[in-house]
C-alpha cells in the first residue's frame, strides 16, 4: 500500500480539515491548548498596555507546561492544562499519545526544561495548529471584522451610552480603559471625566451610531443596544421571553419529577423495611404497640409510593412533552436568527395541553461555522434518536467521594432526567440566538 502523506507537516492542509480528521479526543485537547495559549497572549497585551514588556521571543512564552516527570501530583501538583483537560474528561494516561498524534500532524511541537526534582514536558501550538483549532471553535462566520475597539473598550462605551440614556454618569474612580483607550487613543475623545465618574461626549455618541454595526459583528456577545431605540432592534425581546418560559416550564417539571422520583424511592424504601428485633423483657402489650407502629410506617409508605410512582410517571410524560416543545420552539428561533426573519411568526409560549403529541424536531439551520454547526448536529442526532459515533475514546471524569453520610448518598441512582437530550438541544440553540446574539454574528 502507498504510504499515507495525510500528516506531513511540510503540506499543511486547509485549518478546517486539519480540524476535522482528528478524534474527538485530539479536537479537546488541542482546543485547550488553544484556549491557554490565548489567554498568556491576551496576558502579554494587558501587561504591554501597562508598561510591563516581556521581551523574550515567541517561541518561548508561547510554551504551555504540560507534565511533570516524574509525575507524583501529591508532590508535584497538575498543570494548567492538565487541570483544563481534567475538567473535559481526558485527563488520563491516553495523554501522552495524543499529545504524539498533534504532533505528527504538527500542529504541536513538544519540548521539555529542567525542574527542580525532574523534567517539566511542555508543548506549543505551531501556526498551523493555531490555525486549526481558530477554524475549529472560533464563533464568528469567515474572518472576524475588524473593529476599531476591542472587546472591553466596546463593552465600556456600550455602558456609558446606556447610562448616558439616562442621563448617569459611570461612577467609577478609574478606569485604564476608559483613560489609556477611550480618551487616550481617540480625538476627539469618546469618554470623559466629570463630577462623579466617566461621561459619553458627543464624539463617543457619533462613533457608536456609525460604528454600531461592525462593533456589533466583531464583539456579538456584548449586549449593545440600537443607536435608534428598542423599536430597532432586529431580534424583538418577546422571542427571548417565549424561549425563556420554554425553558422555566421544562425545568419546573424536572424539578417535580426528580421530587417525585425520590419520594417514590424513599417511601418504597420504608414500605420493605424489617420489623425491628424483639426487645428482651419487654411486655407483650407493648411489643404488639411496637409491631402495630411498625406496620403503619410499612402501610402509609407503601400508600406513598404507590402516590408517588403514578406521578412520577405523569410529571415525566409532561417534561418530555416540555422538552420537545422547547426544543421545536429553539429549533424554530436558531432558524429565524439564521435566515434573518421575523422569530414571533414561528414562536409560542409552553401551553397547559394535555395532548401527548410529538412534533416534529427538523434539522437545523447551518450557520457556516463550524464550532455551532458541529455542535447542533450532534444534539439533534441525539435527540432524534441517530447519535453520531462518537470518534476515540469517550471521557472518563473523575468521581469525587462526598465527606457525609445521608440520603443523597445511600439513595439509588436516578434514571436520566426526562427529555434530557432535547433539552441540551434546546438550551445551546437558546443560547446562541439569545439576545440576537447569532442574528448579530450572521448578519451585522
Amino acid at each position: 500500500m502507498p504510504r499515507r502523506a495525510d500528516h506531513d507537516p511540510t503540506k499543511p492542509a486547509a485549518p478546517l480539515a486539519a480540524w476535522t480528521e482528528l478524534n474527538d479526543r485530539q479536537q479537546g485537547t488541542l482546543g485547550e491548548i488553544y484556549r491557554l495559549d490565548q489567554a498568556i497572549e491576551q496576558a502579554r497585551r494587558i501587561d504591554a498596555a501597562r508598561g510591563t514588556f516581556d521581551r523574550r521571543p515567541a517561541s518561548e512564552w508561547r510554551q504551555i507546561d504540560f507534565a511533570h516527570e516524574p509525575s507524583d501530583r501529591r508532590l508535584f501538583g497538575t498543570t494548567s492544562l492538565q487541570q483544563h483537560l481534567d475538567a473535559k474528561g481526558w485527563d488520563n494516561q491516553g495523554n501522552g499519545s495524543t499529545m504524539a498524534a498533534l504532533a505528527t500532524r504538527g500542529l504541536i511541537t513538544r519540548s521539555s526544561r529542567g525542574t527542580t526534582l525532574g523534567i517539566m514536558h511542555t508543548v506549543t501550538l505551531t501556526r498551523q495548529g493555531r490555525a486549526a483549532a481558530r477554524a475549529g471553535t472560533s464563533l464568528t462566520p469567515g474572518v472576524k471584522p475588524k473593529a476599531a475597539l476591542g472587546h472591553r473598550a466596546w463593552e465600556v462605551l456600550v455602558t456609558l451610552w446606556k447610562l448616558g440614556l439616562r442621563g448617569e454618569v459611570l461612577n467609577w474612580d478609574h478606569s485604564p480603559t476608559i483613560e489609556k483607550v477611550l480618551i487616550g487613543k481617540h480625538l476627539p475623545p469618546l469618554a470623559e471625566k466629570v463630577p462623579g465618574g466617566y461621561a459619553i461626549t458627543d464624539r463617543g455618541r457619533d462613533f457608536y451610531r456609525q460604528q454600531y454595526a461592525v462593533h456589533c459583528a466583531a464583539h456579538p456577545d456584548v449586549r449593545a443596544p440600537h443607536p435608534d431605540g428598542a423599536a430597532a432592534e432586529p431580534w424583538p425581546a418577546r422571542a427571548d421571553q417565549l424561549l425563556a418560559l420554554h425553558a422555566q416550564r421544562y425545568a419546573a417539571l424536572v424539578n417535580a419529577w426528580h421530587t417525585a422520583h425520590d419520594m417514590q424511592q424513599m417511601a418504597e424504601s420504608e414500605a420493605g423495611t424489617e420489623p425491628p428485633d424483639p426487645v428482651p423483657g419487654l411486655p407483650a402489650a407493648v411489643a404488639q404497640q411496637v409491631a402495630a407502629r411498625h406496620q403503619l410506617w410499612k402501610d402509609t409508605g407503601q400508600q406513598r409510593a404507590e402516590l408517588a410512582a403514578t406521578h412520577t410517571t405523569d410529571v415525566y410524560r409532561r417534561a418530555e412533552h416540555a422538552a420537545r416543545a422547547y426544543a421545536v420552539a429553539a429549533l424554530a428561533a436558531f432558524r429565524a436568527a439564521t435566515t434573518r426573519t421575523d422569530p414571533l411568526t414561528v414562536l409560542h409560549g409552553p401551553d397547559d395541553d394535555d395532548g401527548w403529541d410529538e412534533p416534529p424536531l427538523p434539522p437545523p439551520a447551518t450557520t457556516g461555522i463550524h464550532a455551532i454547526d458541529d455542535a447542533v448536529t450532534k444534539l439533534h442526532a441525539t435527540a432524534v434518536g441517530r447519535p453520531v459515533r462518537r470518534r476515540g475514546p469517550a471521557p472518563k471524569r473523575k468521581r469525587v467521594s462526598a465527606g457525609h453520610w445521608w440520603w443523597e448518598d445511600w439513595k439509588p441512582a436516578r434514571p436520566t432526567d426526562p427529555g434530557a437530550a432535547l433539552g441540551a438541544l434546546a438550551e445551546v440553540l437558546h443560547g446562541h440566538v439569545r439576545a440576537g446574539v447569532l442574528l448579530r454574528r450572521l448578519h451585522p
